[in-house]
């Protein structure tokens, strides 16, 4: 008679359990993402900054779809009415990545008060995305600068990852945006017209290849 030795066998139990709760948790998240809020959400990133130049020039900077790319990082590329500031109606296509997203926006003008005002409203896939406000003031030889970012919630999972991955990042790309506009009008202060001057003439001033880090303020709120 011999003797012989049972290995155990592994339990399997848990394995099974690990993929069934990995296997739940993908479809808690499909479908988060598919189903829409009960109420509309929108959140507001507010960046404001003080430039060196007088309202026209800023506003046609600023106004200039070309120039997009140039100070904020979001904007990649941008195609259609590029060389000019963008008057009611006119429309134009930019490929962005935003807080790690990846796409692009049609964005359509709303308004147009140069120097003062100006709003675009922006689709992705033909869906309603966000909107873009620009308010500029006269403060005293330069512009206060005032770019009000307005994004929609889309769907429970959104609403999830904003507060924690989402918003952070995106007040974060603001803050570098208005830090870059703001570097590009102090190297070309120089030879910027004062605002009396310019009152009659606008000019759009073209990207420097080099700037210094300097300060502004982005607020972020959710309504």
């Amino acid at each position: 008679m011999s003797n012989s030795i049972r290995l155990p066998v592994r339990e399997r139990a848990p394995m099974k359990r690990a993929f069934l709760f990995l296997l739940g948790a993908v479809a808690i998240v499909a479908l988060l993402s598919l189903l829409p809020l009960p109420f509309e959400r929108t959140t507001h990133v507010v960046s404001v900054v003080t430039l060196r130049a007088p309202p026209q020039v800023v506003y046609d900077y600023a106004t200039t779809p070309a120039n997009w790319p140039k100070w904020h990082p979001a904007s990649l590329t941008v195609q259609g009415a590029t060389d000019h500031p963008l008057e009611v109606g006119e429309e134009v296509a930019e490929e962005f990545r935003l807080a790690g997203r990846h796409g692009i926006l049609h964005w359509k003008v709303i308004e147009a008060n140069p120097p003062f005002e100006w709003r675009i409203e922006g689709e992705v896939n033909r869906r309603p995305s966000g909107e873009v406000r620009y308010k500029l003031t006269p403060d005293g030889t330069g512009t206060r600068f005032e770019r009000d970012f307005m994004y929609r919630t889309p769907n429970l999972l959104f609403l999830i990852l904003d507060p924690v991955f989402i918003g952070p990042r995106v007040r974060a790309e603001a803050r570098q945006g208005a830090t870059q506009l703001e570097q590009v009008f102090e190297a070309l202060a120089p030879g910027i017209p004062s605002a009396s001057s310019a009152s009659s003439t606008s000019a759009t001033p073209a990207m420097p290849e080099t700037a210094s880090a300097s300060g502004s303020r982005v607020d972020g709120k959710g309504q």
